[in-house]
């Protein structure tokens, strides 16, 4: 099986926050009462006959075909300049593999090929209007800079991580908040 893109990356992962007691015990006790529940359901012949992906959410894993991006951690284009970057071109996404990275420009058959070599990582906040705690599913911005480009990218950290990984950027740390505090 392939590996779990958090596991694949270099930069420093998020801690998970640590819950109380109380949530804790709440979990626990959901836990049981969910299990107990099912239990009976099969003891009287009524298990339930769908399928169980909705227990808990796959962690995107990284796809054997190099060339190939991982489907859940798209970046949109939020801002900036760039020679390839027509005007009211938000929204477009960044996506990134193994073997390339590229821009899907919105309304147009065609994909602009970046060169990672040359794009560096200016700067990481949480998104406006996030406070944290920072997490893998966190949305973030991060500023692109590399000849003839300045964008600003909007995406889940993991999904900046995973750009950063693949382009060799060194691990920025956790991502400032918008007011410029750092994040725990």
């Amino acid at each position: 099986m392939t590996p779990r893109v958090q596991d694949a990356i270099s930069w420093r992962r998020p801690r998970r926050p640590r819950r109380g007691v109380r949530e804790s015990t709440g979990a626990a006790t959901g836990l049981v009462r969910a299990a107990v529940d099912l239990a009976l359901s099969i003891a009287n012949g009524n298990a339930p006959a769908g399928d169980v992906s909705s227990l808990g959410d796959e962690a995107p894993r990284v796809p054997r075909d190099p060339a190939a991006p991982v489907p859940e951690l798209p970046c949109v284009v939020v801002g900036g300049t760039a020679d390839w970057l027509p005007a009211g071109a938000e929204g477009a996404e960044l996506w990134a593999a193994r073997s390339r990275t590229w821009i899907a420009l919105p309304g147009e058959a065609r994909d602009v090929e970046l060169d990672r070599a040359t794009l560096a990582l200016r700067s990481l906040t949480l998104a406006p209007g996030e406070d944290g705690p920072w997490t893998l599913d966190s949305p973030c911005r991060a500023t692109l800079a590399g000849p003839g480009t300045d964008v600003l990218v909007e995406g889940s950290w993991l999904a900046v991580a995973w750009l950063g990984h693949l382009a060799g950027w060194p691990d920025p740390g956790p991502p400032a908040r918008p007011d410029g505090e750092p994040c725990a």
